[in-house]
């Protein structure tokens, strides 16, 4: 575990700040009420454990004090700790919940199974057999997304001020080179963000705050719009915000709607000197259209943590693009990410042997 503490206080207040936390009212208390509130589409699950003993199975490897911090999260938990996902299947028979990935044969041998806490925010590679079983699906959304905002605003910066295109190269080879491409900055300039999740919340949040940078977004839940954001609106209002933005960032989860909505039509009606950001899934660019983007000068750069496949092969076009910046698929990575995430499974085990809400409980219909 690391050194750095989380409290469960602090850790349900960061979450209900972003959203992920909702409060059922009622349609009379919501006209009386100036506050904003969110009606969902999907119904809020409270899943009621059987009663006695609670087997919950994980294969995910925890050290020892992360099992003793589950264990001590709720009552009466058995938990089953697998060396690896192996053993899941022969397990899942009588388990009431699973904590971690789960495959087809671990469903198709669920008999008793109630809950399912994934480890990743994205849902879209789970198998169909989970998303049409009846338990409760819990995922990490809002869990990894400060860290990823950080490394999303270090590619808009990177670009901007030509550190990866110039700078870093130049570096490795002990040269002292000016700029040979634009340099820009972010200050009072206008953020398109499509999907207002986590990560596009807290990049919103520090693009409005720390570069005074107007904020538009869209995305298709009926959210409040935070005082950080100039302007909330449905997709559909997308191509009318494209050709306003300095930055265009994905930020939304990859579902059968979204797959490959970023196309020519948006690269053509971005700016010239505009720049593209993914820190979402590689599956929502048509990776095509932005190679001839770049190559062709439609927009001024791109950064992308995300790429489809992964890893990106050596004679994919985009390793030819020129100023596109690409990452592992690693911006989630910090040392607070595992401090975060176990303190989402211990607050929802403990919800769940309490009968209680789940927090970031999954609309399977709609993949996120």
């Amino acid at each position: 575990m690391s050194k750095e503490t989380l409290s469960r206080r602090d850790f349900i207040s960061g979450i209900a700040a972003g959203g992920a936390v909702a409060t059922l009212a009622s349609s009379a208390e919501a006209v009386e009420s100036s506050d904003a509130v969110v009606f969902h589409s999907f119904p809020i699950v409270e899943p009621k454990p059987a009663g006695g003993r609670i087997k919950i199975v994980c294969a995910e490897k925890l050290a020892p004090e992360e099992a003793d911090q589950i264990r001590s999260a709720g009552k009466n938990i058995d938990l089953v700790l697998l060396r690896d996902r192996s053993g899941l299947k022969d397990n899942a028979a009588e388990a009431e919940a699973i904590l971690g990935v789960v495959d087809r044969e671990t469903m198709l041998n669920a008999r008793k199974l109630k809950w399912v806490q994934t480890w990743a925010a994205g849902v879209e590679s789970l198998p169909q057999e989970l998303m049409e079983h009846p338990c409760v699906l819990t995922n990490m959304q809002r869990v990894f997304a400060p860290v990823i905002a950080e490394s999303a605003l270090g590619l808009m910066l990177s670009l901007a001020r030509g550190l990866a295109q110039i700078s870093i190269p130049a570096f490795k080879e002990r040269r002292w080179a000016r700029s040979d491409v634009p340099l820009a900055d972010l200050y009072q300039k206008t953020l398109g963000i499509v999907g207002l999740g986590g990560i596009g919340t807290e990049t919103a949040r520090r693009a409005h705050y720390g570069f005074s940078m107007k904020v538009l977004a869209v995305d298709p839940k009926p959210l409040p719009k935070p005082e950080f954001v100039a302007e909330l609106r449905e997709p559909g209002w997308l191509m009318e915000m494209v050709p306003q933005a300095d930055v265009l960032m994905s930020a939304a989860p990859l579902t059968k709607e979204t797959r490959h909505m970023f196309n020519e039509s948006v690269f053509r009606n971005m700016k010239r000197s505009s720049y593209f950001i993914n820190v979402s899934r590689g599956g929502l660019v048509d990776q095509e259209a932005l190679a001839r983007a770049l190559k062709e000068g439609w927009i001024q750069g791109a950064g992308l943590d995300v790429t489809t496949p992964e890893p990106l092969p050596p004679d994919h076009v985009l390793w030819n693009c020129p100023n596109l910046v690409l990452t592992p698929h690693n911006s989630g990575n910090a040392p607070i990410r595992q401090v975060r995430l176990m303190a989402l499974v211990a607050e929802n085990v403990r919800r769940y042997s309490h009968g209680l809400p789940l927090l970031n409980v999954v609309d399977k219909a709609r993949g996120y």
